[in-house]
């Protein structure tokens, strides 16, 4: 199984035209098309002009077979032009080929807030920085009243990034989760114990999203 992130940045105006046209046409078509469907999200905070979602496929093979099936459909290149009558609607997609890591549970995403979170592990850290997430990080998480939702690397491109996604049923609760789990002593054994040798994460890029209306639960 892969999974595809995919992030469109909707051109200056068009993010509700683009919401449009997922819910009218083109989550229908990838249902129709067998497309494994996780969830359609918007950020909580900054950029209100990107689209976050989430599609599985049985391998590459399943994925190109799909999307060409897909994107030769005359509804959907109706759709299209229809919408991008007076200009496109999506100016730049960001898009990561992912597959689990051993230790993620099943992916389930029904949850009205999430954390997407990439961390950049430092050179030669990852498997250190799964290793972490294997045997602590991921119960320590749960103890927090936090969902791990599942945990990826990348196929095709970067390898030194873990993509991982948390689950909440609100962002109050999430708040509390985080400020109970950050001073936990547990937590701090671990990352001190983990990083004598040096940090494993570089740089983490954090979204918090919440699905959009059409996003299936």
């Amino acid at each position: 199984m892969i999974y595809e992130l995919r992030i469109y940045e909707a051109m200056p105006g068009k993010i509700g035209a683009l919401h449009d046209r997922f819910a009218d046409h083109t989550v229908g078509l990838f249902k129709e098309y067998g497309f494994g469907i996780g969830g359609f999200w918007t950020e909580e905070f900054g950029t209100t002009s990107r689209l976050t979602y989430l599609l599985s496929f049985a391998d590459m093979a399943d994925r190109d077979k799909k999307f060409s099936a897909f994107g030769s459909d005359p509804r959907w290149q109706e759709a299209r032009a229809r919408s991008e009558a007076d200009g496109p609607l999506v100016d730049k997609i960001h898009n990561k080929i992912m597959q689990l890591t051993p230790y993620s549970p099943e992916p389930r995403f029904d949850f009205d807030v999430v954390d997407l979170r990439t961390y950049e592990a430092a050179p030669g850290k990852l498997p250190a920085l799964h290793h972490r997430f294997a045997d602590h990080s991921h119960e320590l998480l749960k103890k927090h009243g936090m969902e791990p939702m599942g945990y990826w690397t990348e196929v095709i491109g970067t390898s030194n990034q873990l993509i991982w996604m948390l689950g909440f049923p609100s962002m109050a609760a999430r708040e509390q989760c985080w400020s109970t789990y950050r001073p936990d002593p547990a937590w701090h054994k671990v990352r001190d114990d983990s990083e004598k040798d040096g940090v494993l994460v570089t740089r983490a890029h954090i979204l918090s999203l919440r699905p959009t209306p059409y996003s299936p639960r």
